[in-house]
């Protein structure tokens, strides 16, 4: 109902809501992107460096919050490699990025994999998802096919059927256990006239598979970036990681995982053992432990420093993206997730187009500040902005709150936030007259980010201005042209 309404202008439109009604609107998606607009090419630079020298095998972890730009920083790390993106769509504009030279020569020695853990969270052994994936995407590579052209190179065939052969017998039962590989390799000597097929074996029968189907050289490696881990349920993520460390852990191979550390821990977490009366932070060591047995070798995604010039970036309008930054100036008061600020500009243009920014300079850092909060409520605070919606002086009490008039009780003592904010946190707390920053984990997602805006213009943010936003209705100002 209020999406229906933010499109409805119910006045005579104003001379910029002709402009607006002829102006398309620009929706961000939330594809990953090979357009590196966070300043990454020093950092991505260094861990191809690292990657193409490190020893192998090797796992890397690239670690992030949920929308922090993991996917995006992988697949510029891939291209960076030499690794050609998928025509499917799932890749924004990549066609725009061709491969430098420098690229097209790694493509002779490094071979790219990419595997989205999510997609195969159902499956019972998700090695076994892995190996498949890793078999048809080296089928279809130049290096490869060039080699199986060859009629003397029947090995190459036998390497990749070798990578389905082996992933068939680990599906056969898992991760097996002592007696259930014995097992399995006494079939699979009746069966093939080979020796037991232990995990040692199968590891030996991997890794000359992928040593025939990667090109000459000592630097040559297969470098697997695993996506999305993070996303999976608990067991899934706990079986792959274990059947990369079972299985897969061989030379010429490079594991790069993408994933938000605290979920996976959290995730890993609920599968470990322990004993009885194990405290919870006791549990999330062991887990966190657990993950660092298999991933040594850590980085963590830094979060954008220049927040207002990335969410100006996404906004269309010259006049919008100058009355934004002249309003806020140097305060921190937008999310430091890309993702998030991505969604944010869709809001701002969609509640921006059912007002008019007038021609005052003063008047139009106001309007910018108005459409901001409530752009940011709507989108973030489902609950509040139904609240503000339904009853228009629900304002009063939230700029109340902002400004820590709602932290003392009658008697001077701190008081319990209202209910509707007991699971927000403000990015600063009043002491007497004086606001100062609490020191917040800023990829917490129960930070308040409008806080310190609302406390430095509550005067200005009177509560009959926000009609036009709430209702969708447009206001009869003057415009600037």
């Amino acid at each position: 109902m209020v999406a229906r309404e933010l499109n409805k202008c119910h006045n005579a439109p104003s001379p910029q809501a002709k402009l607006n009604s002829m102006v398309t609107l620009t929706l961000h998606n939330d594809l990953p992107t090979l357009d590196d607009k966070l300043e990454w090419a020093h950092e991505l630079d260094r861990l191809c460096q690292r990657i193409q020298g490190c020893g192998t095998p090797h796992v890397l972890g690239i670690h992030g919050d949920w929308g922090s730009g993991k996917t995006s920083f992988m697949r510029q790390l891939q291209c960076r490699l030499g690794g050609e993106m998928p025509d499917d769509g799932s890749v924004a504009d990549w066609k725009k990025f061709e491969h430098s030279e420098v690229q097209k020569q790694l493509q002779k020695k490094i071979i790219t994999i990419w595997f989205d853990a999510w997609r195969y969270q159902n499956e019972p052994v998700p090695v076994v998802a892995l190996l498949h994936e890793m078999r048809k995407q080296m089928a279809l590579l130049p290096t490869v096919v060039g080699k199986i052209g060859k009629t003397v190179d029947i090995t190459v065939r036998y390497a990749l059927n070798g990578l389905a052969d082996v992933a068939k017998v680990i599906g056969l039962e898992g991760i097996p256990s002592a007696e259930k590989i014995q097992r399995l390799g006494e079939n699979w000597e009746r069966e093939h006239n080979a020796q037991a097929l232990t995990s040692d074996t199968i590891r030996k029968h991997l890794q000359e598979a992928i040593k025939c189907l990667l090109p000459k050289g000592e630097s040559a490696r297969v470098v697997v970036f695993i996506d999305d881990l993070d996303r999976c349920n608990p067991k899934t993520a706990i079986r792959l990681l274990e059947g990369l460390k079972i299985y897969l852990s061989i030379p010429k191979c490079v594991f790069v995982l993408g994933t938000n550390e605290r979920m996976l821990v959290d995730a890993i977490r609920e599968e470990i053992s322990a004993p009885a009366g194990t405290s919870s932070e006791e549990l999330k060591l062991r887990a966190a432990h657990y993950f660092e047995k298999i991933c040594t070798d850590i980085y963590r995604l830094p979060l954008p420093a220049k927040t207002l010039e990335l969410f100006s970036g996404w906004l269309p309008s010259k006049v919008h993206r100058e009355a934004l930054q002249s309003a806020l100036g140097n305060k921190v008061c937008l999310p430091p997730n890309p993702r998030r600020l991505k969604a944010l500009a869709n809001q701002w243009e969609r509640f921006a187009r059912c007002t008019s920014f007038p021609r005052d300079t003063e008047e139009r850092k106001i309007l910018a500040v108005r459409v901001l909060v409530a752009a940011y409520v709507h989108q973030f605070h489902r609950d509040l902005w139904e609240r503000w919606h339904f009853d228009p002086d629900f304002w009063a009490e939230f700029v109340a709150w902002c400004n820590g008039e709602r932290s003392r009780n009658a008697d001077g003592q701190p008081a319990d936030p209202p209910k509707w904010a007991t699971a927000l946190k403000l990015t600063g707390r009043k002491e007497q007259d004086t606001w100062i920053p609490d020191f917040l984990n800023p990829g917490d997602i129960d930070i308040f980010w409008m806080g310190a805006l609302i406390q430095e213009y509550s005067h200005q943010l009177v509560a009959k201005d926000f009609t036009s936003l709430l209702q969708g209705r447009q206001q009869n100002t003057s415009t600037a042209a």
